[in-house]
């Protein structure tokens, strides 16, 4: 509400007060020093009203400003809401999804673990009877039988690798254990040393864990191990786990330059694991980073929020 109409209302009392204070002197005997006396009062009634009303029109615009910086912090609190809500529900849409694929890759694995897997256990049975038969009688049959088994383990082991790989995540003794198993694994497999660090008080009891926080570190451990092997140019890598202010970190470090040669370029796997892995990292509220190392090397570093447990083994 503008104030300045009280201006002239000031004005027209000081010019009151000067005529009043003219009317009380001599008439007949006007002098100087009067004359200037009331010009003086005149003049400083003027400054007294301009200096009134530029005060009066700053306040009304510092008002006018408040109320609208109260406008704009009630719709970005709004708005915060909102993106808050959004996210919410953006994170229950990806745990459900990750649910529903898990429940698939299992039914998948069950499939194929009891077809296809019966099938080749039951030919091998077959294949070591008639080995067993031949021994002694047609050595060439001996060899070649033999030779098959061998061919047939191999596809064995394969088929207990891609049923591992499809099976859902087993969690139930604890990450630090899936950790480890999946640690010893990739060295076993492609002959890359490790080494896993978990500082004091990352992890949590069972009952306080988060499942989904589980999987997703195993997971992104899980992708970047697969990338490593890949490009076959490391032959180190360093795994930490900690807890720290702004959540809970997976850290691995190696030697080669495979991931963060590969994720600018968009690599296969890169592309469809690590990519895909930071999209629902991103959408759980984390960050997931690649980089290289200043030393030589990869660094990943996936942070969670405090608030999702990990369990203990």
């Amino acid at each position: 509400m503008k104030t300045a109409g009280s201006v002239p209302v000031i004005t027209i009392a000081l010019v009151g007060a000067a005529c009043a204070f003219g009317a009380t002197l001599p008439v007949a005997t006007p002098s100087l020093s009067t004359l200037t006396t009331v010009v003086w009062l005149l003049g400083a009634g003027a400054a007294v009203c301009l200096l009134l009303r530029r005060a009066i029109d700053a306040d009304d615009r510092a008002r006018e400003l408040a109320t609208r910086l109260a406008r704009e912090q009630d719709a970005r609190r709004a708005a915060e809401t909102n993106l808050a809500d959004t996210q919410t529900v953006l994170s229950k849409l990806v745990r459900q999804q990750d649910s529903a694929r898990d429940s698939e890759r299992g039914r998948i694995a069950r499939e194929i673990g009891d077809e296809l897997g019966q099938t080749l256990l039951t030919l091998r049975v077959e294949l070591s009877l008639l080995q067993a038969a031949s021994l002694g009688v047609q050595a060439s049959v001996h060899a070649r039988t033999g030779a098959m088994i061998g061919t047939l383990d191999l596809a064995l082991h394969s088929l207990r690798e891609l049923v591992h790989g499809l099976r859902p995540l087993a969690l139930n003794e604890g990450l630090r254990a899936a950790l480890e198993r999946q640690l010893n694994e990739f060295t076993r497999l492609n002959g890359i040393a490790h080494q896993l660090e978990i500082a004091p008080g990352t992890l949590m009891e069972p009952e306080c864990a988060a499942f989904d926080a589980d999987a997703l570190l195993y997971r992104v451990l899980q992708e970047a191990l697969a990338e490593l092997a890949d490009q076959a140019s490391a032959t180190e890598v360093h795994v930490r786990l900690q807890r720290g202010d702004t959540g809970v970190t997976l850290r691995i470090d190696d030697n080669g330059d495979g991931i963060a040669r590969a994720a600018p370029h968009g690599g296969r796997r890169c592309a469809c694991g690590l990519a895909g892995m930071r999209e629902r990292v991103e959408a759980s509220g984390g960050a997931l980073r690649i980089a290289a190392a200043p030393g030589g090397g990869t660094m990943l570093a996936l942070t969670l929020p405090s608030t999702r447990g990990f369990a203990l083994s």
